[in-house]
């Protein structure tokens, strides 16, 4: 019955580990383009100039800069976890749904966790 179980997940881990800006094959849409502000980017170009000491001619500075905004980008992303209980019908920021992206990623990691 465990078994069972865990090769229903399959299809479930399969879709998490794609992408997140990939169309789901059932014709769901993209998920949205998330912008960098203007007041983002600033703070990114504060940081790089003057905590890391970049000058703004440097080539290290404008990769620190788009560095830092692709980070900020991707963290403001929702979980694929989160994603896929929505998809399933949990309201966001529900009990269920809560659990729901609990019992995911903790079988996200149990299948990613290697056998030996």
């Amino acid at each position: 019955m465990k078994m069972t179980k865990t090769l229903a997940l399959i299809p479930v881990l399969a879709a998490l580990a794609a992408p997140l800006g990939m169309a789901h094959a059932a014709g769901t849409a993209e998920a949205p383009t998330i912008t960098i502000t203007a007041a983002q980017t600033d703070a990114a170009r504060r940081v790089c100039r003057d905590t890391l000491g970049l000058a703004p001619a440097n080539v290290d500075y404008a990769a620190c800069v788009e560095s830092l905004k692709t980070q900020a980008t991707a963290a403001r992303q929702p979980q694929p976890e989160a994603r896929a209980c929505a998809e399933m019908g949990h309201t966001p920021g529900g009990t269920d749904h809560h659990q729901c992206v609990a019992h995911l990623a903790a079988a996200v990691g149990h299948a990613q966790t290697p056998l030996n």
